[in-house]
Order: structure tokens, then sequence, then C-alpha cells
């Protein structure tokens, strides 16, 4: 009978549907709503449009609003299988949870696209905030999602008042590296750096400028780079003692490089660190166990996790640094 029936159920616009309307991924809606810089302007408009003629209306917090926030914290590091991540993490977890919060870790083999994958993933979720390393998105980029969603970085530090950023005094700790390197007189350095990107480009200019300081030369073109693991240090070692065969300390942008260091000089004849001292950076656990055991520049993995999630939940832009200190053992 009329006015007995039930009202007909009125659908939700979605972000799916404005994608389908516009002709473009589900991102791509996301990141012109939010007016990311790497949109072309002609495909913004396209999405503004149809999310006009569909009615579409964003939620609170596409619009970059700091509520409506759910109590999950995403944590966003570059490979979970090296040793350092899982002892940030743990620090990320105990810091969570004392604050009433769960963690979603979101590993990216610091590839810009699943960097990118993993802040829409986190916004999705309305997560509370993100922490993590990105070492492939550039500046601009992770400022448009610092406007949607609290983000702290870690290891980088983007421009001012636009987040917090909590990295270890890798200068600092560069320097002692290499200062304990150049005791030998003949002192003759090369670095093996990670792959180009933010982070790499800060580690290359620290390395320059300490050996600079201690008056070795221009050392630009002792320094070769390669994936952050032990292979990646072996053939990076190889490729810079086949090049410079006088180079007798080697200084790695962390300890997977610089155990892989190790293995090169040895297979190739030689002895550490009669031939070639080498020093890494993270001290982690498994380097005091190597035979040589491994010199090397220490980080409180955890208390860097801590850190994190402390400068988080403070929801601050602060700029924050961690000390370091040298760890002297057989290689250096």
């Amino acid at each position: 009978m009329p006015g007995h029936g039930h009202l007909p159920r009125v659908k939700r616009v979605t972000i799916e549907d404005v994608a389908r309307e516009a002709g473009v991924g589900r991102q791509t809606v996301s990141r012109a709503l939010r007016d990311l810089p790497e949109i072309a302007p002609d495909t913004r408009e396209r999405v503004l449009a149809a999310a006009s003629r569909l009615g579409y209306r964003p939620n609170a917090l596409a619009k970059g609003m700091r509520t409506q926030r759910s109590d999950v914290i995403a944590l966003i590091v570059s490979d979970i299988a090296n040793p350092f991540y899982p002892a940030v993490a743990r620090g990320v977890y105990d810091a969570a949870a004392a604050a009433g919060c769960s963690v979603v870790l979101y590993n990216t083999d610091a590839d810009p696209g699943r960097e990118r994958d993993a802040l829409e993933d986190a916004l999705a979720r309305s997560a509370r905030g993100v922490v993590g390393f990105f070492y492939g998105l550039p500046d601009d980029v992770l400022a448009g999602y610092a406007r949607s969603v609290p983000l702290v970085v870690a290891d980088r530090q983007l421009p001012p008042d636009v987040a917090a950023s909590v990295s270890n005094d890798f200068a600092s700790g560069t320097a002692a590296a290499v200062e304990l390197l150049a005791r030998r007189p003949d002192a003759c350095l090369g670095m093996l750096a990670g792959p180009v990107g933010v982070a790499a480009d800060e580690r290359r200019l620290a390395f320059v400028a300490a050996c600079a300081a201690h008056g070795l030369g221009d050392v630009s073109a002792r320094i070769v780079p390669g994936p952050p693991t032990i292979a990646g240090g072996t053939a990076a070692a190889h490729r810079l003692l086949d090049a410079r065969p006088e180079v007798n300390g080697i200084f790695a942008g962390n300890d997977l490089m610089g155990i892989g260091a190790v293995q090169a000089v040895l297979a190739r004849g030689g002895a550490v660190p009669r031939d070639c001292a080498v020093v890494g950076f993270d001290d982690l656990e498994l380097s005091a166990y190597l035979s040589p055991p491994l010199s090397t520049v220490r980080i409180d993995k955890y208390d860097h996790g801590q850190t994190l999630v402390r400068a988080l939940l403070a929801d601050t832009a602060d700029r924050i640094s961690l000390p370091v200190s040298l760890v002297t053992r057989a290689t250096a």
C-alpha cells in the first residue's frame, strides 16, 4: 500500500565511482582531491568535474582534517629483511602500545610507487599517523601527504614546518668513522653508499666533508653505490677495489654493506684490517659475532622507533637528531 513500503536506499558515491567517471585510477582521484603536486592540471580538472557531476563529498580525512582517526599507526620501512628495521619496529610497537595504538607495517623496497601505495592505504584506514623511512618519494609529494595525515619521516628532513623528522647524527658518526680509518699514514679511503636518493646523498656529502677535514683530498670518485645488503656490499667493494686498488680503508653506509666489504677483501686474498680496514654503520647485533668482528657506528635502533612515535603523538614539525657512538672492533 502507498506509504507502507521501504524508502529506496540512496547509494553513497564513492571514490571508485569518481575514478570510473573520470577514467583514472583510485589513487589519482585521491591525489587530485588533496591537490598533490604531481597531478597534471588537466587531470585534476577532469577528476574535480567528475566528482561534481556525481555529487561526491570527500570525508574529513580527505580534506586533511585531523579528526575521525583510528588508533592505527602506519610504519613504513624499506626492507624488513634488513635486521636494522625489526629493532626499530619493536620500539615503534612498544611506544604505540603504551599510547593505546596498534601498528600496521608496510614494506616498500625503497620503491616510490610502493611508498605511495603505503601512504594511500594508511589514509584509507584513517590512520592516526604515519612514521617511516622514505627513500623514493621527493619532498613535495611527502609534503602533500603531510597535509592529509600526521607524518614523521626517518633519516631525512622535509622543509621546515612540514613534518617532524627523526634522524641519527650521521654526520658525526661519519666523522668518527673517517677519523678511525685515517689513522694510518698512507690512508686512502673509499665509501660504499646506498642507492641514489635523498638520504644517500646526505651521507655521501658527510663522507666527503669528513675526508676533507682530515686532509684526504677529494674522495668523491671513490664512492661506489650499491644495494644496502651483504651481497650489494660485496659487489660494490669489488668494483671499488678493481677501480682503485690503492684504497686501504672502506666506510660502508650500513653494517650489511660493511660485512660484504670484509668478505670482498678476504676473497681477494687480503687481510682485514692490515690490507684494508672496514667500518660500518648501524651496529647490528650480528656485527659483533663476525670473524673478524666489525667496527661500526652504533645507533640505538629501539630508541629510534620510540622517538618516531613520540614525535608523531606530539604533533610537531621538530627536527630530532639522535646521538651515535663509534664501536671499535677488529676490522679497523
